[in-house]
């Protein structure tokens, strides 16, 4: 065998592996995507059994996902932020606590993208507890949500260095004044329907 046939074999011994690479982060980052969608809906639903089984299985895909994705992190980026996204909303309905980053397990992007979505699923959170009548579950979701938004506002980069943040931050002011207007209004019909009528002179 001559050189380039040598150097064309040695080529495709590493285009193969990493062809095999790929399909498995791309596997991988479909599953989690897939179980972050699940849990985030069983919890909505309170189904806290549920939710924390699909939060396993995504923890067991993540860290596998960490392992072999070190040149293809395009690719599994979304993966991350899914999975951030659904075990914040879940120590957040569950324990009413924000977990750091750390204790979240993915990388910075990751963790600030994903939390940033969470606002989305305080926003549906705080509209089920005022049709539900519960204005202070409402208002607690809401002081969240303003936690959040408020706690990110400075963080302002380049689409280059951290694309698709600004997006998704001038998404969460949005949902940030919607869901406010939306306690202010349940608040004002409820003064209303309490107040008692005046009687004519």
């Amino acid at each position: 065998m001559g050189d380039l046939e040598q150097d064309i074999d040695g080529i495709s011994q590493f285009l193969t592996r990493k062809q095999e690479n790929f399909d498995r982060v791309m596997q991988l980052s479909r599953e989690i995507i897939r179980f972050a969608g699940l849990a985030i809906t069983h919890m909505h639903n309170g189904e806290r059994t549920r939710a924390e089984s699909g939060l396993a299985e995504m923890r067991v895909r993540v860290e596998a996902l960490g392992k072999i994705d070190a040149d293809q992190k395009y690719h599994s980026m979304q993966a991350y932020q899914e999975y951030a996204e659904a075990f914040i909303f879940y120590n957040i309905k569950v324990g009413r606590r924000i977990p750091p980053m750390a204790e979240v397990g993915v990388d910075m992007e990751g963790y600030i993208m994903g939390l940033m979505d969470v606002e989305g699923e305080l926003k549906r959170e705080v509209m089920e507890s005022l049709r539900a009548g519960d204005l202070a579950r409402a208002e607690g979701d809401f002081e969240i949500m303003r936690r959040i938004y408020d706690g990110t506002r400075s963080i302002r980069f380049a689409e280059a260095v951290l694309g698709g943040f600004r997006k998704k931050q001038d998404v969460a002011r949005i949902q940030l004044e919607n869901a406010g207007g939306e306690i202010l209004y349940y608040k004002g019909r409820a003064g209303a329907v309490s107040a008692p009528s005046s009687s004519p002179p």
